[in-house]
């Protein structure tokens, strides 16, 4: 593995799950354990406690969200001035069915595009974002274009951000604890002028694995119905960032249509996040945290 790239894994609760992970990037996509940064969001860890201490491990002393644990891996990753790139990944990225090894023939592609540069992250699992509906929609690959193409958003799954970004200040921002604060990384690097590129190979084989392969393994919908409270609550702060005031009566009607699928637990955190947000609440609330992380034994 090249020296340019450090890994970067953020877990809460979920060993087993972040255990697979961490041997992917060790075994098959070729990173150092010294390359290699596990941030522990308070709870969790690795089943493995040898494999735990060969890492860069970082524990963060409250469960701060998604947010704030990529913003200290990368912090982690570009302490090292070699590191140009940092391959941020979720705990439950081994279930992506991303192929491995491929961080260097997607870098080696990267340097050869034109404007590089400018190419702020590359992610496996991308949206189209409009700013007219508010409405994100899955940005499907085009199996006959280039291996890395252009979208607007995306979910962090497993994505390479560049040492570019963190210099013009685009960093995670742990106001959201959870929900969207994914969607607004990737817009703040947008209007700092850097592309967000989807790996197209990556891309392909993630459709193909389909989500029964999560269900296996994380808990479904039903099953964390918190969750609900935060898409809820941070589109308001997403409209106000980056959207138009017609986005907060769509949100309010396809919140309203989310409901009716919902457990009685569901529909009250979609109430109260609805609430929270019009009153412009953030950060985490603690009625609304997860409990269990994965059903893997």
């Amino acid at each position: 593995m090249r020296r340019d790239v450090a890994a970067v894994v953020l877990t809460h609760r979920r060993p087993v799950l972040a255990t697979r992970t961490v041997r992917i990037l060790l075994d098959d996509e070729g990173f150092s354990p010294d390359r290699t940064t596990l941030v522990i969001d308070r709870d969790g860890g690795l089943t493995d406690p040898q494999l735990e201490r060969s890492l860069q491990v970082r524990r963060l002393q409250g469960n701060l969200g998604p947010a704030a644990g990529f913003r200290e891996g990368l912090a982690a990753a570009f302490t090292d001035p070699a590191v140009r790139w940092a391959y941020l990944c979720e705990d439950d990225a081994c279930l992506l069915g991303v192929p491995a090894p491929r961080i260097d023939e997607v870098l080696r592609t990267l340097e050869g595009c034109e404007n590089a540069d400018q190419v702020g992250a590359v992610v496996v699992e991308g949206r189209a974002y409009s700013r007219r509906t508010e409405r994100t929609t899955v940005a499907v690959a085009d199996p006959a274009g280039p291996r890395l193409q252009h979208v607007d958003v995306a979910a962090w799954g497993m994505t390479l951000v560049s040492r570019r970004a963190v210099e013009l200040g685009v960093l995670p921002d742990d106001h959201w604890f959870f929900g969207y604060e994914d969607f607004d990384f990737f817009l703040r690097l947008r209007a700092a002028g850097l592309r967000t590129l989807l790996d197209r190979d990556a891309a392909l084989a993630v459709a193909r694995r389909g989500a029964h392969e999560l269900e296996t393994a994380k808990l479904s919908v039903a099953d964390e119905s918190w969750r609900a409270y935060y898409v809820a609550r941070n589109m308001f702060e997403l409209t106000r960032r980056h959207g138009r005031p017609l986005w907060y009566a769509s949100h309010l009607v396809s919140s309203l249509r989310r409901a009716r699928h919902q457990s009685a637990a569901g529909r009250l955190a979609i109430g109260r996040g609805l609430v929270d947000g019009l009153r412009r609440r953030t950060g985490r609330d603690d009625r609304f945290v997860r409990t269990v992380g994965e059903r893997v034994v």
